[in-house]
């Protein structure tokens, strides 16, 4: 698995494009930027989610599409416990 942190002032769009075309779950961490152009400082919802490597080009592209500037970290996921990691049933 692939744990992906986005910090985007489109974070809401960002979340139903996980939820609803992905299928997977997020957490939503409340955030201030530390960096601006001028040092300002800004509240910033971050999303966190966790997918499986086949799925790393789409939702990069799906990012790209809503916020091409917005900051993406992935991690490698050794393990996962409790909370539901299962792909959800996607709807259409």
């Amino acid at each position: 698995y692939i744990g992906v942190t986005i910090v985007s002032d489109h974070s809401e769009e960002i979340r139903l494009m996980i939820i609803e075309k992905m299928g997977r779950g997020v957490t939503i961490y409340s955030g201030k930027r530390g960096y601006g152009k001028r040092g300002e400082i800004n509240n910033v919802d971050i999303i966190y989610t966790v997918i499986t490597r086949l799925e790393l080009n789409k939702l990069n592209t799906e990012i790209e599409k809503i916020e091409p500037s917005a900051f993406v970290v992935m991690n490698s996921v050794k393990d996962t416990k409790g909370g539901i990691i299962k792909k959800r049933p996607l709807h259409d």
